[in-house]
This record gives structure tokens, C-alpha cells and sequence, in this order.
């Protein structure tokens, strides 16, 4: 794995011979390989270490519903087939978690062969995957029975795809989309939709980042993200009603409502009329409502076993109406909020209350806590068990250095400032804006977190936190671009003579004949 692939720079007077071998097809394929490797092994320590995997009251969620045939769309089910699959199989969650580490390292490996593409030493970009899997956060992140795992695995390959896309649009390939491109771009658009809602936000503003910044794609890019959202929307609308799983009627989507009502009614309560606090003290009292209200997450409000939730979901609409007479009497109270919610997305600084991984021993509180898992046949399941008990005991050791600075370890919006960082360096240094468009996707969840947030959730800005520690290999990439090496096929063609016209045999020696286009010499 040299630093830079070499250049073949034979000139248009050297005479042609046999084409020279295509360094990039050996290198790319030891490079991906050696990638594979280191990352997967230190995923398997993660692996051995929190064995079967780490639970939240989300994944307990997942497990009940796929045991006991409450299917509805609390949660994307797609991946609470996945867990149903891995029960069935396994009769635990344990080969889910190795499926995502082994996705996980596959990604890494796709993601950095596109990017090396673009530049910089073989052994940085396979130093960037290894530590990236290596730090506390990321591989803890990885065992966690989440739906965020795979949703933040579509990005690193999806990073993979449009670092090939710079690739080819610098190198002048025609056309700029291959089939195969366009095929995996369509995947992993569509697997983003469906393992997160806000996949929808991150698919159309990648799309409109690479329209305006790659020329040549924009019809492709187009109608792959518009066919990516019509899947996942049919299948939410048709298919899986279709298929018995239920319409959960989720108070989720309105949760930022609630809290926003809360915070309106503990900064003015005089505002609110009679009619519409008697609406609010149905759910919950009205002290509940003015205590609870807690900018930066709604959980406080509408998690409280004092809030009577099948209240809050028989009178949402009147709630939404009292929403809508707040945003409209004081848009700044609630406009504040949100950007206050939406902190985990922009703020570097600690908010001192970012919710982080779930730690091995929490389930068997969720366990306890959970009513209606206790009726859930995998109950069995939801356990933290080390393979091994010194990987355990290190894992544990290793996470307690990554508490602080919160910053750093566990706020995505640093690392996303350091990828657009990067890029628009990289991109002023090259004179080449292509490749502003690795930025898309931090950008994406910036903006899709920011629209709507429920918490501080570590998870929710994990993406840009990948993706930042992928790109900084980024920096020392060449200052121009380098010239691309050719494949042979392209060799051959390049050295191929061109045809002339045969001259008659009449034409008198020394007679003219035209120039060769493009060939720079007179016949």
C-alpha cells in the first residue's frame, strides 16, 4: 500500500508497447481487504465483550413485538424483522449484533476504497476505519440492538458511493454514473428511508448537494432518490398494512408538541384559556405540565407515569389545536425550544445531559420496567453476558475514559464542523468543489435533527460522528489533483494509432495530406 499510486506519463512520441499493469485494480483490492481485517477484529472484541449485545427500552420494544405478534409502526419494521429473524434463527439477538459488525467493517471497506480514490496515503484510510472502530462510543454503539446501527451503516456505505462519484466526475469518466453506482446508491437510499424517518430529510438534501455540486448526475441522482422515497412510502402505506402489521397511532410525532406546550405554559400560564388547560389537566395535571417543561427533551413531560399517555393520544387533536394557538400567539417561546431541543445537532458545548450508549448492566432495569415484556417469550434473550470476562472488564475500563469531554466524545455536531472542515479545505486547496459533496451527508442529518428532536440522544448525531473521524485522511491528500491512472483498456485505447486515409497510388511522393486531429504532427 504505497502512498500514491504511480502516474503513467509515457509520452505521445514514446513508442508503443505492450500496456503497462493497472497498479489501482492489485493496490484497491489489498487495501480493502487489509481494511476488512483490522476492523472486523477489533468489532469482534466489542463483540466478545458485550455479548449478546446492549438494550434499551427501544430494543425490548422490538423483541416483544416481533415475539408476540404485535406488529405495528412504533418502530421501523425493518428492523424489528430483523430481530424477529435473528430469535428465530438463534433464539437470540446475538447474531443480529455480529450481522452489524460484520456490515459495519464492510462498509468501512467500501467507504475508504472509494475515498482513497481521491488521494492520501493506503495505510491512513485504514487507519481511520480501525480507529474509528475502536473508540469506546462507536464500538459500543455497534452491539446495540438499535435501529441507528443500520441507519448509521447505510451512511458509511452511502459515503462509499459518492466518494466514487467525485472519483469518476475528477477523472472525467463518462458517464459518471455506472449501473452498478446508480444500483447501490438506489439500495442505500431506500434502506435509509426505511430504518429512519428522517432518512426522508437526509436523502433529499444529498440529492440536492450533489445535483448542485456534481455535473452529469442530476437526472440519476434524481430518480434514484425519488424512487428510494416512493419504496418506503409504499411500503408504509400499503404494504405493511397489507401484511396485518398495525398502525401504532405513536404519540412519538407529537411529543414535540407536548413539550412545546409545556414550555409555553411554565413561561406564561395566564395565557392559556380555561378551555384549553381543562384539555391539559386530562392528560396530566397542570403542575406536571408547568414542572416538567425542560427545553433540551420532552421525556420529563410526556414519559412521566403521571402523564396519562391513551389521554394524551384520545385528545391529541385538541392538544395540537392548543399547540397551534401557542405557536401563533408566541412563535419565539416555541422557536426557542426547538432550537434548544435540536442542541445535540449544532452544539459542541455539553448541555450536561446528552443520553449516552446503553451500558450492559441497564436492561435488567428495563426488564423490570417493562409490563409488557414480561408476557414476551424472548425475555430470556435481553441479557449482557461477556463471551469473555476480561474483554468485559476492559470494555468497561475503556468506556469510563471516553465520558469526557463530552465534546469530543459524544457530540456529533463537533465532528460534523470537522468534516465540512476538511472538505472545503481539501476542495480550496484542489480548486475543485466535487468535493464538497462528501458533506452531504453530515449535513443531511444537521438538518434532519434540527427540524425535529426529541432529546439529547447521543445516537441521533452519530453519523456525522462516523463520517468525520472517515474524512480526515482527507487532509493529506495532494494539493492538485493527481493525474489518474489509466486502466488498460483505456491504455490501449490511448496508445491504439489512429487511422489515416490511404493514399492513392497515384499521389505523387510528398504530396500534403491533413493533419491529424488532436495529434499534434503534420503528415
Amino acid at each position: 500500500m504505497d502512498d500514491e499510486a504511480p502516474v503513467e506519463t509515457r509520452t505521445a512520441s514514446a513508442p508503443a508497447g505492450p500496456p503497462p499493469a493497472d497498479p489501482r485494480p492489485r493496490r484497491l483490492p489489498v487495501l480493502g481487504l487489509v481494511t476488512y481485517a483490522a476492523a472486523q477484529l477489533v468489532l469482534l472484541f466489542w463483540w466478545v465483550a458485550y455479548y449478546p449485545g446492549l438494550f434499551s427500552p427501544d430494543s425490548l420494544n422490538y423483541m416483544w413485538q416481533s415475539t408476540t405478534g404485535n406488529w405495528n409502526t412504533h418502530h421501523p419494521v425493518t428492523y424489528t424483522a430483523l430481530v424477529w429473524l435473528s430469535l428465530q434463527l438463534t433464539n437470540g439477538v446475538g447474531a443480529l449484533t455480529l450481522l452489524q459488525t460484520v456490515a459495519l467493517a464492510a462498509g468501512l471497506t467500501y467507504a475508504v476504497t472509494g475515498l482513497r480514490r481521491l488521494g492520501g496515503p493506503a495505510w491512513l484510510w485504514t487507519a481511520s476505519a480501525v480507529v474509528l472502530v475502536a473508540l469506546p462510543p462507536i464500538g459500543s454503539f455497534t452491539l446495540a440492538v438499535w435501529k441507528d446501527v443500520p441507519f448509521v451503516i447505510c451512511h458509511v456505505f452511502l459515503l462509499g458511493t459518492v466518494a466514487r462519484l467525485v472519483a469518476r466526475r475528477r477523472e472525467g469518466r463518462t458517464p459518471t454514473f455506472s449501473r452498478g453506482l446508480w444500483l447501490a446508491l438506489l439500495a442505500e437510499l431506500t434502506l435509509l428511508c426505511l430504518f429512519r424517518q428522517n432518512g426522508f430529510i437526509v436523502t433529499a438534501v444529498l440529492i440536492a448537494v450533489c445535483v448542485l455540486l456534481l455535473r452529469g448526475v442530476a437526472v440519476r441522482m434524481i430518480v434514484a432518490g425519488a424512487t428510494a422515497i416512493a419504496i418506503a412510502l409504499l411500503t408504509n402505506w400499503l404494504l405493511l398494512p397489507a401484511l396485518g402489521v398495525k398502525d401504532s397511532g405513536s404519540l412519538v410525532a407529537l411529543e414535540t408538541l407536548f413539550g412545546d406546550i409545556a414550555v409555553g405554559y411554565a413561561d406564561d400560564p395566564a395565557s392559556f384559556s380555561a378551555t384549553e388547560t381543562a384539555v391539559m389537566a386530562q392528560v396530566a395535571p397542570l403542575t406536571h405540565w408547568r414542572d416538567s417543561a425542560d427545553c433540551y427533551s420532552v421525556d420529563p413531560t410526556v414519559w412521566d407515569p403521571i402523564f396519562v399517555r391513551p389521554n394524551a393520544a384520545e385528545h391529541k387533536s385538541e392538544l395540537v389545536s392548543i399547540w397551534v394557538r401557542l405557536l401563533q400567539r408566541s412563535p419565539g417561546t416555541v422557536l426557542q425550544a426547538r432550537f434548544c431541543r435540536s442542541s445535540i445537532a449544532w452544539q459542541p458545548a455539553s448541555t450536561g445531559n446528552v443520553a449516552r450508549n446503553p451500558n450492559p448492566w441497564s436492561v435488567r432495569t428495563y426488564v423490570q420496567r417493562d409490563p409488557l415484556f414480561q408476557a414476551s417469550p424472548a425475555r430470556h434473550a435481553a441479557y449482557s453476558d461477556p463471551l469473555s470476562r476480561r474483554a468485559g472488564d476492559l470494555a468497561v475500563k475503556l468506556s469510563g475514559y471516553t465520558v469526557t469531554p463530552e465534546w469530543l466524545w459524544w457530540r456529533g455536531a463537533s465532528w460534523a464542523y470537522v468534516a465540512y472542515l476538511v472538505v472545503g479545505l481539501v476542495a480550496w486547496r484542489r480548486r475543485d468543489r466535487t468535493v464538497l459533496a462528501l458533506a452531504g451527508l453530515s449535513a443531511g442529518n444537521q438538518l434532519s435533527v434540527l427540524a425535529i428532536n426529541n432529546m439529547q440522544g447521543a445516537r441521533y448525531m452519530f453519523v456525522p460522528y462516523v463520517l468525520g473521524v472517515i474524512l480526515l485522511p482527507l487532509l493529506a491528500t495532494a494539493r492538485r489533483p493527481a493525474e489518474v491512472v489509466a486502466t488498460p483498456a483505456e491504455v490501449v485505447a490511448r496508445d491504439e494509432p489512429e487511422s489515416t486515409p490511404a493514399v492513392a497510388p497515384e499521389a505523387a511522393p510528398g504530396a500534403d495530406t491533413p493533419a491529424r486531429a488532436g495529434s499534434g504532427q503534420v503528415g
